[in-house]
């Protein structure tokens, strides 16, 4: 015998797949026929509903001996007294002697005394113990009954059809010694005849012969004359323990050896699926590793009945996909842990690279004045021509070799600023104003529905929470998608008239011969389709606010009745005799020039000043730079929440590109772009490409000199980090232009910070993160000015050979370089090379 230690592996949920599969399954099995001659309802009205006289059992066997029975199999114990007054001893001998004439397989029951129990006939045992969720699918395949072994009666009666001894049979058990049922078909497996007990017992009465030899002949015919006492639970439904025996019988003659996976195999296959699942989860992208788990749990779920139609073996289910859960699970987490140690990493390589960057552009700085020194002086020179080429050609080969190394950095660190912006998820929160009026504004226009931080637009808020608590009319001019209906409803809710209605008017979308009908309304019969009275816009906004919108799309003679109606409040309905009093408060919107339109004569001068009680102009988006990244913030949350995706936010690499873009169509543009690059995203980070936008045209250069054109150098540089580069781009200057400009105001900090470099560094920068690049930048200069001054006897002459050196720095940043030289030759501080002792 076979023992397959088993048990461990497989729970009940894991049988609860197999118990449904095992319901559907076809049994493909070509084994001798087993035979039921079942007790039935019929049989019972016939014989009684108790136990029968053993008289009769004993005539069914006899005839089936005779009928070429093979193997007889009784649910009636042979040699226990049978039940008082059903034939007593002599139907028991009776049914003993029958039983000598063929083979006969008994049940025995362990409660039966070991003298009835241990008769010299073939016995079995009808045990069943259900599991932990009270389902019978196994039976113990022997059970001790005093110094005897007696297998279960579905083994004895495949042993004694087959020929071969019960303990030859190579059976697999679990560690309790119990073999699995192969319960195939319903209450009887199929593919067994099951037959009536009195459809039997009238074939025998008439003689039929045939009839028994048909349903004897080389047979195993199992006799049910008992009445059921108990049933037990099977994954096939409710069944007697004596069925349950049948199909462990039917089982063993068709060759199913059903086992349970062993622990190692169990735990072989889960650390297998758990071991895919994290690779894929850790080799691909999230959502293709999410799905690619999904796909592998899934073919393992359907190799299960595979597994047990081929070889008979019972996988478990809840360990491995538990397992693989864990490791998906798990891989998700550490994914996340490593991205995040990745963008530390690239953040250190790219302070790094920066650094270098910052040192390579000063030395190549450096290098290019040194060479047009030595030009200059080649050019002054007469006897020394020679010497001084070698040493220009020697800092050429060192310039060239300085810019490949520049060169060589700045694409390293364009690399590391795209993945790392493509990266980083930019913040979302909206901090707070610094002043607490303003903030208290901005609370006030996100309740509203405006989302800005622009003290422009802040403004604007508050002149119209002014302005709505009088009842001068509101004129609100700026481009199209600037919000100016939203500031509309704001002027209307501030107002005292917020209760009453507020009516939205598109004046452009008003066919011209509707006009009066749509303003002002109409009496029944006025004009075909007249049918029935129609209050106009007018009509409907009383003692609220009206908006006519788009003002500056009225014809002439639109004006006019408009202008009446503004005069008078009063109007007269198409086709009425009568005039209509209105009380309502005017608010107009336009993204035209109606003054020019005044002046050009096609808007009505009258009626621009009835309308301009109170002018509100909304300033356009390219005009509020930081208002891009927390309207996009917001748009993104809101189509990611109709997208069922809530995950989903801008990087910052896209934050910069929004912050860039020109927006003529404003929100509303802004708005379609964000929401189609959410639509349209792969993961959960929007990028820059994900966006979609066109390539931006250079920008104008900036003011040609003057304090105006230093502010907007230093402007670009603090975007760029202090890319002079990527700022000489923007301004459409060459790099060296820029490196003057930030040297020039690197020299006039230093003076004002009284040699303090930290100081002067912080000042430049603006922001304490890019500090560490000006510093480096600042003591370059500084240390490149030393330099140029050394072996000098007295200042004018440093100055003069400065003057000469820094011939492309402007004359009002000389000064400061002057200032500084002057100061370093009386002993002043100013000039030190020192940086504050940091704490």
């Amino acid at each position: 015998m076979v023992s397959l230690v088993g048990g461990a592996g497989v729970t009940a949920l894991d049988w609860s797949v197999y118990d449904r599969w095992l319901r559907a399954r076809a049994p493909v099995m070509d084994t001798p026929r087993l035979v039921v001659v079942a007790r039935d309802p019929t049989s019972e009205a016939r014989f009684g509903t108790g136990a029968w006289d053993r008289a009769v059992v004993a005539r069914v066997v006899a005839a089936l001996a005779r009928g070429g029975a093979a193997v007889v199999g009784l649910d009636v114990p042979l040699g226990a007294p049978s039940a008082p007054g059903r034939g007593g001893a002599s139907s028991d001998a009776l049914l003993a002697e029958s039983a000598q004439a063929l083979d006969v397989v008994s049940v025995v029951s362990p409660s039966m005394p070991r003298s009835t129990a241990l008769h010299d006939g073939k016995i079995g045992h009808a045990l069943a113990e259900p599991d932990a969720d009270g389902v019978a699918r196994a039976v113990p395949l022997w059970l001790p009954l005093g110094e005897r072994s007696v297998p279960a009666f579905g083994l004895a009666l495949a042993s004694a059809l087959t020929g071969t001894a019960a303990a030859d049979l190579r059976i697999a058990t679990d560690a309790r010694g119990r073999t699995l049922v192969d319960f195939v078909g319903g209450a009887w497996p199929r593919g067994v005849q099951i037959v009536p007990f009195l459809e039997a017992w009238t074939a025998i009465e008439q003689g039929e012969a045939d009839r028994i030899h048909t349903l004897a002949g080389d047979n195993a015919v199992l006799v049910l004359a008992e009445p059921a006492r108990a049933t037990l639970r099977t994954p096939v439904g409710e069944m007697s323990p004596i069925a349950v025996q049948v199909h462990l019988a039917r089982g063993l003659l068709g060759g199913s050896r059903l086992r349970e996976a062993s622990p190692v195999l169990t735990t072989a296959v889960a650390l297998l699926l758990a071991a895919l699942a994290a690779g894929l989860l850790l080799a691909t992208r999230w959502w293709a590793g999410l799905a690619a788990v999904v796909v592998l749990a899934s073919a393992y779920t359907a190799a299960l009945p595979l597994a047990l139609a081929t070889t008979g073996l019972v996988l478990p289910v809840v360990t491995p996909l538990g397992a693989t859960a864990l490791a998906a699970v798990g891989g998700l987490v550490v994914r996340h842990l490593a991205s995040g140690a990745r963008i530390r990493r690239l953040e250190e390589e790219n302070a790094r690279a920066r650094e270098t960057l910052v040192q390579n552009e000063s030395t190549v700085e450096s290098l290019e004045e040194d060479l047009d020194a030595a030009r200059a002086a080649v050019t002054r020179s007469t006897g020394a021509e020679r010497d001084l080429g070698r040493a220009a050609d020697l800092l050429r080969e060192q310039l060239a070799e300085a810019r490949r190394q520049e060169e060589a950095t700045r694409r390293r660190l364009d690399t590391l600023e795209r993945e790392l912006s493509g990266l980083r998820a930019a913040d979302a929160r909206t901090d707070e104003l610094g002043d607490a009026e303003q903030e208290a504004l901005r609370r006030a226009c996100e309740e509203a529905g405006i989302v800005t931080r622009d003290p422009a637009v802040l403004a604007v808020f508050q002149d119209v929470g002014r302005a709505a608590r009088s009842s001068l009319p509101v004129l609100i001019l700026g481009e199209p998608g600037t919000g100016k209906e939203l500031f509309a409803r704001a002027a209307h809710r501030l107002s005292a008239r917020a209760a009453q209605p507020f009516v939205a008017v598109n004046m452009a979308a008003i066919a011209p011969e509707l006009f009066e009908s749509e303003l002002f309304g109409h009496v029944k019969g006025a004009f075909t389709g007249a049918v029935a009275d129609r209050r106009g816009y007018f009509e409907q906004a009383d003692r609220g606010t009206i908006f006519l919108d788009e003002i500056g799309e009225l014809r002439a003679d639109q004006q006019s009745k408009l202008l009446r109606v503004l005069q008078e409040k009063v109007f007269h309905r198409v086709g009425a005799t009568r005039p209509t009093g209105v009380d309502v408060r005017v608010v107009a919107a336009s993204n035209r020039d109606l003054a020019r339109g005044v002046a050009e004569g096609w808007f009505r001068e009258d009626l621009w000043f009835r309308l301009k009680g109170v002018v509100l102009r909304l300033p356009p988006l390219r005009a509020r730079p930081d208002d891009v990244a927390v309207l996009a913030s917001r748009i993104v949350a809101e189509a990611a929440a109709e997208l069922g995706r809530r995950d989903i936010t801008l990087s910052e690499d896209a934050v910069a590109a929004l912050r860039t873009h020109a927006w003529p169509g404003n929100v509303r543009e802004l708005q379609n772009c964000v929401r189609q690059a959410v639509a349209l995203a792969h993961g959960p980070v929007l990028k820059r490409e994900d966006l979609r936008l066109p390539e931006p045209e250079g920008r104008a250069a900036a003011e040609a000199g003057g304090e105006t054109g230093d502010a907007a150098v230093l402007a670009s540089l603090r975007r760029h980090g202090f890319d002079m580069q990527a700022s000489a781009r923007e301004l459409g200057w060459d790099r060296s232009t820029v490196t003057q400009r930030l040297k020039g105001l690197g020299f006039r900090a230093l003076v004002d910070a009284g040699g303090d470099r930290d100081r002067a560094a912080l000042e430049l920068a603006g922001d304490p993160a890019l500090a560490r690049a000006v510093e480096l930048k600042l003591r370059e200069y500084h240390e490149h000015l030393l330099r140029s001054v050394a072996g000098f006897d007295s200042a004018e002459a440093a100055v003069a050979a400065c003057r000469r050196r820094f011939k492309n720095l402007p004359d009002r940043h000389f000064r400061s370089l002057e200032l500084l030289i002057r100061r370093y030759y009386v002993g002043g501080p100013d000039m030190a090379p020192h940086t504050p002792p940091r704490s």
